[in-house]
């Protein structure tokens, strides 16, 4: 019998194309946007780790007391002396794992060197987290004892099929910073690390540090302070994550009475590594904003099951005759209501399919807004079972939802009543269309709370783009240069830079130039300050620490208030200076002067003097508080990686060609990324925000469309029930503007029912994400805004029912009656 009601319902669907059409159309916009988003968080906070026992797995973070005003996190790193005590002393886990974030590097094969994105992990990485090569092996722990002794490498599967063509790659030699490497591997399909969001390319043992990390960090690896290294750990059978919790925190007292200076204030917290694929330092934005994501898309698709709900309604009625019959040849009830819930259910499932098009596009436009700093290695959002369960099953639940009450509205009716509806026409009770009504209210509010948060948003995205952020933005251009990605030591290094500071500052155009070792809001270093005088006994604080040549505060527009600049005799050997931002001046001084105070980082054995004063800029995010930061001189702390700021008279992306030429003239070889103005610099940093508030801005627009189609639809079939009762008034002398205006009254009454909840609910729910903007969570201007587009809308879609309910001419209508 379900087979005989599907097939019938199929026939009945495809002699009703017009209404077919709309239903599914609706159902495909509501799904479809819920499909893409469902996606994103799947692919972000619900997709399993593709490692054996998952649940068994604990990340493990550094906590620090006295360094609580990040505006990232206090869930930190393990510095690696301190993981290897972790390692060797804990009696809860079977294996402790090290690995760090994604370092670029330069890979050669023989041709032109491509940038790769290497983690370094210990020989017990793979073993912990239970992975399994597709190729070849994966090395152990006693390839990573030595420093420098074995120079191997697995990697990706998205690499080897895209960096060398799936070919087989087992013993293949490679170069990476201008060190020889050996791939003895393939990780599986899948595996991409913990990370969720940045994979890497490859993994290669960490005592091959020296060949890795950027010549600044290199004395990290055994420096207690420097937190480098993320931390996963396998739990030993009926261990639990309490227990284990309690047995590293025992270590790390230990630890903090056995070395006091680099521990102080310092102990350890463990988090299921399911909770460690993102930085947790911004996983918790990134969940709240799912969220708000998914509740719009939620709320587009109740619009959208709304409207369908009101097609079938009306589709009801005009099937009242066919009812009316069935009911008289003996039909029951249930097998009415079982026959029109599977309509339902099929243009659900209809709806699903022409869904999952709309998703796989919109993913596609997605994944094209990506910001390029990240590239390739970008997470990549896929349609996996999950989410086809995810669609299928919503298309099937939705559908009954709005497919079971106009089934039994329909089935309600007795034979009798049925025929004589019938044989009065049209003649219809206003008070049965109350449920329609009920439904139009609820969809304007929905809209209505999806515009507003558009709105607020977009409100956001206007505002962070107005932040100051302390820097040029319009007229330095910047580019990252890696002179020790193809083995260039200190002194061929400082020849460089200076012979391309003397070349570029002949291109015309240039105003002047200067180098730093941070690319503007992407990654500051934060390293421990000691202050002369201060209490021996407290950790020292952290600030972010910058390495700047030369001109740089003019080069890149930040401001000198007090005290000088650095000079070529700031050079290596001489009174190590600093220049401190004014954040840390108050901080760390405060009601002092700060020029001609000391001090030096943990890692420095002579202080720093304090020469200048600048002004305070933004160095992470643009909505971040107020942060302290240093600079020192290029020429007393080299860096093997750079970046080029030059700065325009005019033009600046004009630039950008002319002085990438002067860097290939120098060395054809030189790894050059990330050319662009700064302003791009910002706008991809304002990625995430952007992009929400585009999707939210598409979101609120659709909601409002649907919301709009929904009246519309309503008032014409109202205007078509009471096409007698319009003409009795005309003919009864009412004019046209009469008319227009009963039938508007009626539309717009419901639409401000729907706009005093709408706005009511919209007050409550903003308050929700208000972390989440840069301004106001109750701006007045989003809400005024949202709330006239949508009453504007609104009265357009009651207008054109009215203009043709005034046009009806009497007599025909009192005698079709």
């Amino acid at each position: 019998m379900l087979w005989r009601d599907i097939r019938f319902g199929f026939r009945t669907l495809i002699k009703s194309p017009a209404f077919t059409a709309a239903a599914v159309l609706s159902l495909a916009l509501g799904l479809g946007v819920n499909t893409t988003i469902f996606t994103v968080v799947n692919t972000l906070f619900l997709n399993p780790l593709p490692v054996d026992h998952a649940s068994e797995l604990l990340a493990v973070f550094t906590t620090d007391a006295n360094n609580t005003s990040s505006p990232l996190s206090n869930l930190l790193q393990v510095s690696f002396p301190n993981y290897k005590d972790f390692r060797d002393a804990n009696s809860s886990f079977s294996s402790l794992a090290a690995y760090t974030f994604p370092s670029p590097l330069s890979l050669a094969d023989g041709g032109e060197p491509s940038q790769v994105f290497v983690e370094m992990v210990t020989g017990n990485y793979f073993e912990t987290l239970g992975v399994k090569p597709a190729a070849g092996r994966f090395f152990g722990p006693d390839e990573d004892k030595v420093p420098g002794a074995a120079p191997v490498l697995v990697l990706s599967y998205t690499c080897w099929q895209r960096q060398f063509g799936a070919a087989n790659v087992l013993g293949r030699k490679v170069t990476m910073n201008g060190t020889p490497f050996t791939i003895t591997g393939v990780a599986p399909d899948g595996f991409h690390g913990v990370n969720s969001i940045f994979s890497p390319d490859a993994w290669a043992p960490t005592m091959m540090y020296g060949a890795i990390l950027p010549s600044a960090f290199s004395g990290w690896m055994d420096e207690r302070r420097a937190l480098l290294f993320n931390v996963a750990g396998r739990l030993k059978p009926g261990v639990s994550p309490m227990q284990a919790a309690s047995n590293l925190a025992a270590i790390a007292k230990h630890l903090e009475d056995a070395y006091p200076q680099p521990n102080r204030g310092r102990s350890i917290v463990v988090r299921p590594l399911t909770e460690a694929t993102i930085f947790p330092g911004v996983r918790d934005a990134l969940l709240l904003g799912g969220t708000v994501l998914m509740v719009i898309v939620g709320l587009v698709l109740l619009i959208a099951c709304s409207n369908v709900a009101n097609l079938l309604l009306a589709r009801a009625t005009g099937r009242s005759q066919e009812i009316a019959v069935r009911l008289a040849l003996g039909a029951s009830r249930s097998q009415l209501v079982r026959q029109l819930v599977t309509e339902s259910a099929l243009l659900g499932l209809m709806g699903a399919g022409v869904a999952l098009l709309v998703a796989e596009w919109s993913l596609r436009l997605i994944l094209a807004a990506r910001p390029p700093i990240v590239g390739q290695n970008f997470i990549d959002f896929r349609l996996d079972s999950h989410v086809l369960l995810y669609t299928f099953g919503l298309a099937l639940v939705t559908s009954l939802i709005f497919g079971l009450a106009p089934a039994l509205k329909a089935s309600s009716s007795t034979v009798a009543g049925a025929l004589k509806d019938h044989t009065r026409g049209t003649g219809r009770r206003r008070d049965q269309f109350g449920f329609a009504n009920l439904l139009i209210i609820a969809q304007v509010a929905l809209s209505l709370v999806a515009l507003i948060t558009a709105a607020l948003f977009l409100r956001s995205s206007q505002a962070a783009a107005r932040i100051d952020p302390g820097f040029d933005t319009e007229h330095v251009i910047v580019m990252t240069l890696s002179p020790g990605q193809i083995g260039y030591d200190q002194g061929r290094g400082e020849q460089f830079y200076r012979r391309l500071a003397e070349k570029v500052r002949t291109v015309p155009g240039v105003k002047s130039i200067s180098f730093a070792t941070n690319l503007p809001l992407f990654g500051f270093v934060r390293r421990s300050v000691l202050i002369e005088g201060s209490d021996p006994s407290k950790s020292p604080p952290l600030t972010n620490v910058d390495v700047v040549d030369t001109g740089y505060f003019d080069t890149a527009g930040i401001g000198l208030l007090r005290g000088r600049d650095f000079t070529d005799a700031d050079r290596a050997g001489a009174l190590p200076v600093a220049i401190v931002n004014e954040a840390m001046a108050r901080q760390f001084w405060p009601g002092q002067e700060a020029l001609g105070k000391r001090f030096r980082f943990y890692t420095e054995t002579v202080p720093r003097e304090v020469v200048g004063v600048v002004k305070t800029s933004k160095y992470t995010t643009l909505g971040e508080p107020p942060q302290p930061a240093a600079y020192t001189p290029l020429q007393q702390t080299y860096s093997d990686n750079i970046v080029l700021f030059v700065k325009a008279a005019g033009d600046a992306a004009a630039l950008i060609e002319p002085v990438r030429r002067e860097v290939r003239q120098l060395d054809p070889r030189m790894p050059i990324q990330n050319a662009q103005v700064v302003r791009g610099l910002i706008d991809q940093s304002l990625w995430a925000v952007n992009l929400a508030a585009a999707l939210l801005g598409i979101f609120g627009a659709l909601a409002l469309s649907l919301a709009c189609v929904g009246l519309y639809g309503v008032m014409s079939y109202s205007v078509s029930q009471r096409t007698r009762e319009i003409g009795l008034r005309m003919a009864l002398g009412a004019s046209r503007p009469t008319v227009v205006a009963l039938v508007m009254r009626q539309g717009l009454t419901l639409v401000g029912f729907g706009v005093i909840f709408g706005v009511g609910t919209a007050m409550t729910t903003s308050k929700m994400v208000a972390s989440l903007l840069y301004g106001s969570s109750t701006d007045f201007v989003s809400y005024f805004a949202a709330s006239v587009a949508l009453v504007v809308v609104a009265a357009l879609a009651s207008l054109v029912p009215a203009m043709r309910a005034s046009r009806v001419d009497p007599i025909i209508a009192l005698r079709d009656a």
